[in-house]
């Protein structure tokens, strides 16, 4: 191991140099960004469509059987009350009408009938925009204001929760390790393919051998999964840095030209638990690590990378798991499939960081979880050496279990 900082050394700067390497960190933030973005935009045009076709005027007739309509209500939009089904829906297919709506006595076996001219895919649409506006603030008038808000869930709750006999706010506490769970979803993501390719590239270039000559198998697992961590820790930084300097320009007033929102007191309302941010520090580095070291074991027995990642896929599909299952998490702990992802080898770090954001981790489950974690890890770290050993006589092929448990 004693060429351990020398493999290192050159592992992390040979990525450092890589154009590619800084434009995949923030590559995955700028389309999360991008897409936020047009959907916020969107949303905008869309609500701005719908307030412009409901407040746009067009003829209309309407027959009400139900007794739930308010005449005033039509006529503030400029419609008409028919006593004629028949000549209004006549009046709609010959064009001299643009719209008919006819209710029924019973709403909530029959159903309402609209009858309309053809406009356009969007501008047709504003029929049934006004009717509902009629029928809702039609209802409004007859009904009590107070029943009106528990039918429409607009009234406000305000909820106060203690533990230990003190208030307690658990969306406070859960930011800062939800934080830790974004940050190894992200690592992980920007840097799953070049965990890929640590091992692949020299197997491709047929190096392996020149390589071995100076180096052990071992120094050079160990190294790239070391270098692979710190390029981890690296783009934490990368990422995050911007952000930390974003805030303290506002809150020192350095930015007081430009219109930002306030976060101060978002940020004043964030409560730190120790125990909780140290479980989620310990699960973010030996889960970085364990991960790192499969991806690698797999990289170091496929013969090419393009293989490999066919594979790959299944381990970061495993990983992601959890999130698949975020509804048994959010019931609660007392589940046994909660436990099984929880301590098994590939959904283990997403899922006991889950669990710590949620506050349904209890501390001997983080110890046994970490554990496993650093088991696991250093199973994974004897299996890629060991495979490395044998893919560099493998080109062409993938090492095989028989080849790989059989040989001393």
């Amino acid at each position: 191991m004693h060429n351990l900082g020398t493999v290192i050394k050159f592992e992390t700067l040979r990525a450092l140099k890589k154009p590619t390497f800084w434009l995949a960190i923030f590559a995955i933030p700028i389309i999360y960004a991008v897409i936020f973005f047009i959907g916020h935009i969107t949303s905008q045009q869309t609500n701005e469509k719908l307030k412009e076709l409901s407040e746009g005027k067009f003829s209309f007739q309407i027959t009400d059987e139900s007794g739930v309509v308010d005449n005033n209500i039509v006529g503030q939009f400029e419609g008409k009350i028919s006593a004629n089904k028949e000549e209004s829906i006549k009046e709609v297919k010959e064009g001299s009408l643009d719209a008919y709506y006819y209710i029924p006595k019973n709403l909530q076996e029959d159903k309402i009938e609209l009858y309309g001219k053809d406009r356009g895919f969007s501008e047709t649409d504003k029929y049934r925009i006004v009717l509902d506006a009629i029928l809702k603030n039609s209802g409004n008038t007859v009904v009590e204001p107070n029943k009106i808000a528990v039918v429409n869930k607009t009234y406000k709750t305000d909820q106060t929760i203690f533990k230990n006999g003190e208030k307690y706010d658990r969306v406070s506490e859960m930011i800062v390790p939800g934080a830790f769970l974004v940050i190894f979803y992200f690592v992980v993501s920007l840097l799953s393919g070049r965990m890929l390719t640590s091992t692949t590239e020299e197997k491709e270039n047929r190096v392996t051998e020149m390589i071995l000559t100076s180096i052990s198998a071992k120094t050079l697992i160990v190294g790239k999964i070391i270098s692979l961590f710190i390029l981890g820790v690296v783009q934490i930084f990368t990422l995050f840095t911007p952000i930390i300097l974003g805030y303290f320009a506002v809150i020192n007033g350095k930015l007081s030209g430009v219109n930002l929102p306030d976060i101060r007191p978002f940020i004043e309302n964030i409560k730190l638990n120790p125990i909780s941010i140290a479980i989620a520090v310990t699960v973010l580095v030996a889960g970085f690590l364990m991960i790192t070291s499969f991806i690698v074991a797999l990289g170091s027995a496929m013969p090419t990378a393009q293989e490999a990642g066919n594979w790959m896929s299944f381990i970061i599909l495993a990983l992601m798991a959890p999130f698949f299952m975020m509804n048994m998490f959010l019931v609660g702990s007392n589940n046994l499939a909660v436990h099984v992802i929880s301590y098994f080898p590939l959904t283990s770090p997403i899922a006991l960081l889950l669990r710590n954001t949620l506050g349904t981790l209890a501390i001997h489950e983080a110890i046994i979880g970490i554990g496993l974690l650093v088991m696991f890890t250093a199973i994974a770290i004897t299996l890629a050496v060991r495979i490395f050993q044998y893919g560099t006589i493998s080109y062409g092929k993938k090492v095989s279990l028989k080849t790989l448990f059989s040989n001393k």
